[in-house]
């Protein structure tokens, strides 16, 4: 069977009451590892390394409201790690939030991702005439999970 291609409004950022965070107009999921040199002279002239750590983020473009920012403002200065769920979501077609057909996106079962995240950076930009828009990073804590 052939792989499907998803189509990026499909793929969304959740809180942990399953509902889509903010405003998003883009998302970025970033994996990657830390590496510790385990070069040898049996190398000779090639370094070798290995993997010692893995850290993770979200970073999140939106449309900026007063609630949405606020609400992560808010968060950020607990400095408390919140649950998040990066994924499939459930509802597809013509159906949207903003019409009214849905109440929220939800997550799809058994395609997302799951962890706990520090709100890291926080901004707002406001370019005149333009609607104003924020970013978000969310630092991962600990482990990431496929869900089952």
């Amino acid at each position: 069977m052939a792989d499907t291609i998803i189509k990026g409004n499909d793929l969304m950022l959740f809180d942990n009451a399953g509902k889509s965070l903010a405003y998003a107009t883009a998302h970025t999921f970033s994996l990657s590892g830390d590496t510790a040199d385990i070069s040898s002279k049996d190398h000779g002239i090639w370094g070798a390394s290995e993997i010692t750590k893995i850290n993770w983020e979200i970073t999140s473009e939106n449309l900026y409201t007063e609630n949405e920012f606020d609400n992560l403002f808010n968060i950020m200065l607990t400095r408390e790690p919140i649950e998040v769920e990066f994924g499939l979501k459930t509802e597809t077609g013509t159906g949207t939030v903003v019409d009214g057909d849905y109440p929220n996106w939800t997550p799809s079962t058994g395609h997302t991702y799951k962890g706990k995240v520090y709100i890291t950076s926080l901004n707002a930009n406001a370019n005149n005439g333009e609607n104003a828009t924020f970013s978000c990073t969310l630092t991962g804590a600990g482990k990431i999970v496929k869900s089952a």
